[in-house]
């Protein structure tokens, strides 16, 4: 029996079946035979199953080239029943008959690459991306900006970083620390018992900056502050220290990568650019956050997320500047850190040389030793 009415729970994609839900047609599904689903018109999912696809492949008949003599299309070609499983589409309730009676119902000429003479924008970002850690790390530490070609298929590290920047802006990873927010920082080589100060909890000395960090390198102290105290511990890798808890007296503004949003599905609504450039990004934020031995390579392996440090530190994001960088802990499950770019004068640990005194940034509110059970 031909298929009319077609439920959304004929469907694993969410975005599919939320299409469908969001008719609110009738009960009775032509394809499974329940009745515990809203339906559409079967004709009508077809076309939105076509033009999702047409959003990120593009028609064989308009990219590639055609050669009689080599037996058609040249170049990587999908006909509909092809192009159903290089996007695994989920049909959970299908036996096999539903897709075979989407592909027959798609139209017939063969699919490609969605431009066959180029890569995606999030193939394109991710090869500069690995081109340019291999850059920072074995061939220029410092004069690298315009090494490489910008074209559709690659970027400079100028431009690489550049891009990151405006796609982090544009999908709204500028938050705010509000006023009042507590953070806490673990000092192991502190004495269990004695008076603190706000000094003690800063950003180490220049001259005791000897370690080379997830954001920052030796010389360039960065104060890093986690968002619990059994977080700020575990980042020391000890098992006990004295932890001070700090409170935000200002806005703070933070590039935020703890949580980045979902990257959109084929079946959404979304804009193609931005779901691969999202795409993208959640690569980026998972390479830049993955654990680093603290061995003889640690100076090079974080030596990428330094520089990009760096960079968003001076960035004009639309607002200004951001105070830091905030993103999940490595080494606590439930915790996250951020690095800021705050000094001892924002903090009220040194007198400016000239000008105004400014309030605190941070107040050290208490302290305590903590041991973990």
């Amino acid at each position: 029996m031909a298929i009319e009415r077609i439920c959304s729970s004929c469907f694993g994609d969410a975005d599919l079946r939320r299409w469908i839900r969001s008719a609110n047609g009738s009960r009775g599904c032509d394809a499974c035979g329940k009745f515990d689903s809203p339906t559409l018109s079967f004709d009508e999912v077809v076309e939105r199953i076509e033009d999702g696809i047409g959003r990120y492949y593009g028609r064989a008949v308009d990219q590639l080239p055609y050669q009689t003599a080599e037996g058609g299309y040249i170049g990587r070609h999908w006909d509909s029943w092809e192009m159903l499983d290089e996007i695994d589409l989920s049909l959970p309730r299908d036996d096999g008959s539903l897709f075979s009676e989407i592909a027959s119902s798609m139209h017939d000429e063969p699919w490609c690459e969605f431009d066959w003479l180029s890569l995606d924008t999030d193939a394109a970002l991710r090869s500069s991306w690995q081109q340019f850690c291999y850059t920072v790390k074995h061939k220029r530490r410092f004069f690298f900006h315009s090494t490489g070609t910008d074209d559709h298929d690659s970027y400079t590290p100028a431009s690489l970083l550049d891009q990151i920047a405006r796609i982090s802006d544009g999908i709204g990873l500028i938050k705010v620390l509000p006023v009042g927010t507590k953070l806490w920082r673990a000092r192991i080589d502190l004495l269990k018992r004695g008076k603190s100060t706000m000094a003690d909890f800063g950003p180490p000395p220049i001259e005791h900056a000897l370690q080379s960090n997830r954001m920052n390198p030796p010389g360039i102290p960065l104060l890093y502050l986690a968002s619990s105290a059994l977080t700020a511990l575990k980042e020391t890798r000890s098992t006990e220290s004295r932890v001070g808890l700090l409170q935000v007296n200002r806005p703070l503004r933070i590039l935020d990568l703890r949580q980045l949003p979902d990257v959109p599905g084929m079946f959404s609504d979304a804009n193609r650019e931005h779901a691969l450039s999202l795409r993208f990004l959640h690569d980026f934020a998972d390479d830049i956050m993955t654990p680093v031995p603290r061995d003889k390579r640690v100076h090079i392996d974080y030596l990428p997320a330094q520089v990009v440090t760096e960079f968003f530190r001076d960035y004009p994001f639309t607002g200004g500047k951001v105070d830091g960088i905030a993103y999940g802990s490595t080494l606590h499950a439930r915790g996250w850190n951020v690095a800021l770019f705050l000094g001892p004068v924002d903090l009220g640990i040194e007198v400016p040389k000239w000008g105004a005194i400014p309030a605190p940034s941070l107040t050290l509110i208490k302290t305590k030793w903590l041991r973990e059970a």
